[in-house]
């Protein structure tokens, strides 16, 4: 691959991310990713303004999930009046390997690093119905370092 940034996480803007795959083994949890923002103040940003990175791996190098919740919700009417409401779900194991089967075209909207903790923000939309609340996850991710690599910038962002 021809560009490789390490341990620059907040270096990249997600608001556009969507996962091709995700993989996780012995050396740690692989995600494969379209519509990456490469900020300019990454060193690995040549074009010196916000750029799409084509295809990119996120690699989290000796990582494991330490935690993954689903995210509840608050369900208001027109007149601000709580219709609905739906607590934080804390996920089991199993559950949250039965996530990264299904994570292909889930949106990964946000990576912040705390201090090699990672909290990831996960979302599935359902194209077909835009009129319900869509289903969000965050997962914690503990790793020793975080490398990701693309072969190519697309296109510069328009705001």
């Amino acid at each position: 691959m021809k560009f490789k940034a390490v341990d620059e996480i907040n270096h990249f803007s997600f608001q556009d991310c969507q996962v091709v795959e995700a993989e996780v083994s012995l050396e740690g949890i692989r995600f494969q990713v379209e519509a990456l923002i490469v900020r300019p103040e990454n060193s690995q940003n040549t074009n010196f303004t916000e750029s799409y990175a084509g295809t990119t791996e996120i690699r989290f190098i000796g990582g494991t999930i330490t935690s993954g919740v689903k995210d509840g919700f608050k369900y208001y009417n027109a007149d601000d009046v709580l219709i609905k409401e739906i607590p934080d779900t804390v996920l089991s194991e199993d559950e949250v390997s039965a996530l990264l089967k299904k994570i292909e075209g889930a949106y990964l909207y946000e990576v912040k690093d705390e201090e090699n903790e990672y909290i990831l923000a996960l979302e599935f939309v359902d194209e077909s119905d835009f009129n319900t609340a869509s289903d969000s996850y965050t997962l914690k991710v503990k790793a020793e370092k975080v490398i990701v690599e693309w072969d190519f910038y697309m296109n510069r962002v328009q705001h």
